[in-house]
């Protein structure tokens, strides 16, 4: 009987004190009287643009790009390499007698490629006739150029093999090897340390015009270096060897871009900016171009208009590249990049990890059977966070990027649909409506 006793008391306690549930999103009913609703939508409207920078820094990237080609829907691209090379050192006794071996360029794989490697390419090598000098900037930009010579010195055609070690070897004029070999022998006073740059004044690395593929190789002081073999003329026949290495600060890429049959319009100035619905309804980032693409939020405020008050729990923006723009021959970025940048364009800051210490890269998660569920993804919670309710001068937009890297050493790209496309990209809100306080 006491136990029943006690059991009811403690039953009136518990029902004496003030209610705070959740029923039918209202809480603390007998506190305050508010209400609240959670809703997520994909339907949030982004504004795409396609954004062009009209210089990029190709010198000085250790990189050498050379070939070409022609994507389905945004031209043919081409590049050639302008190398210009250091003075060597040579210590042979001028007293002995030297005889050429040959005289070759060794160019190594750095394992990027575009196209199709099981075609045949042919490279030809030309002596720059114009000394390769800095601008004002101490820079060399992707339609910097100099002359050079019609006649090779050297041409290769092989198969191209960017997974493996070996290198690339085109064999010189045995002309141009005996100049140099004799030049350095007597101590000519072209090559010293003064004059070597003035006399010898590089290479031009071009590829045969209508090449099914685009390879990188590699810039350092024995990767794309001129090797000068030779050997003492006496009973030993002394193999020897001169290493003329690449001026890493002045070498560069120069790029063209044939527009013919693309998307693209003819440039009307150097800072283009062309809306999606310009280009079929699609969003570019196209590395060696120079194209990145603007994303804007015209109408984030108007959920502000479905209750008292509007907070943004969550918030994720997905990107689908469009398929058939991308394949073995022609591989997604794995990585892509978003900044905060103001109504000018100017780029304030970047989006980060949660942590906010690191650039948050696009996440890259593939559909390997059909690929059409194959996307990048950010979390842009703080940044739609910060903007919701922003008018004016003080509302941002995000830039959608590639690596630095790909814009000035690989032509690196990525198609995507915009809202109107065939598979858009999707920016899914989840936010939290109170009808009152």
């Amino acid at each position: 009987m006491r136990t029943f006793f006690t059991f009811a008391i403690l039953m009136l306690l518990f029902a004496s004190l003030p209610s705070c549930y959740d029923e039918g999103a209202t809480f603390g009913e007998n506190l305050v009287d508010s209400s609240f609703r959670n809703v997520t939508a994909d339907t949030s409207s982004v504004t795409v643009t396609n954004v062009r920078i009209d210089s990029l820094e190709t010198s000085g990237t250790e990189t050498i790009l050379v070939g070409e080609y022609s994507h389905t829907l945004w031209g043919t691209v081409a590049s050639m390499s302008y190398i210009p090379y250091s003075r060597p050192s040579y210590s042979t006794d001028i007293e002995e007698t030297v005889k050429l071996d040959s005289l070759v360029l060794k160019l190594y794989y750095n394992g990027y490629y575009l196209g199709d490697t099981t075609q045949w390419q042919t490279l030809s090598v030309y002596p720059l006739n114009e000394k390769v000098v800095l601008n004002d900037n101490d820079y060399l930009y992707s339609h910097s150029s100099f002359s050079y010579g019609k006649n090779a010195l050297g041409k290769k055609t092989f198969k191209p093999h960017p997974g493996r070690g070996e290198p690339v070897e085109i064999r010189l004029s045995d002309q141009l090897g005996q100049e140099l070999l004799t030049r350095f022998h007597n101590r000519d006073e072209s090559v010293s340390d003064d004059m070597f740059e003035e006399y010898f004044k590089g290479i031009a690395l071009v590829a045969e015009s209508g090449s099914k593929n685009l390879l990188g190789f590699s810039v350092g002081d024995t990767l794309s270096a001129l090797t000068l073999y030779y050997h003492v003329d006496d009973e030993l026949r002394s193999p020897q060897s001169m290493v003329i290495s690449p001026n890493t600060s002045t070498q560069f890429n120069h790029f063209d871009h044939n527009r013919s049959g693309s998307l693209l319009p003819d440039p009307a100035n150097p800072k283009e900016e062309i809306s999606s619905a310009q280009v079929g309804d699609r969003g570019v980032l196209a590395g060696g171009l120079g194209w990145y693409t603007r994303l804007e939020f015209p109408y984030l405020n108007n959920i502000l208009q479905q209750g008292v008050q509007v907070e943004i729990q969550n918030a994720m923006l997905r990107i689908y590249p469009e398929i058939g723009t991308y394949s073995e021959f022609n591989a997604l970025p794995d990585s892509i990049y978003l900044y905060i940048a103001d109504e000018n364009n100017v780029v304030t800051e970047a989006v980060t990890d949660y942590l906010g210490t690191q650039v948050q890269g696009g996440v890259l998660v593939k559909d390997e059977t059909f690929h059409e569920n194959t996307y990048y993804y950010f979390d842009v919670t703080s940044f739609m966070q910060q903007e919701l309710g922003t008018f004016g001068m003080n509302k941002h937009n995000l830039q959608l990027v590639l690596p630095s890297s790909h814009y000035t050493s690989s032509f690196k790209n990525l198609t995507f649909s915009s809202q109107k496309g065939k598979n858009p990209l999707k920016l899914q809100l989840t936010y939290t409506i109170y009808e009152s306080f």
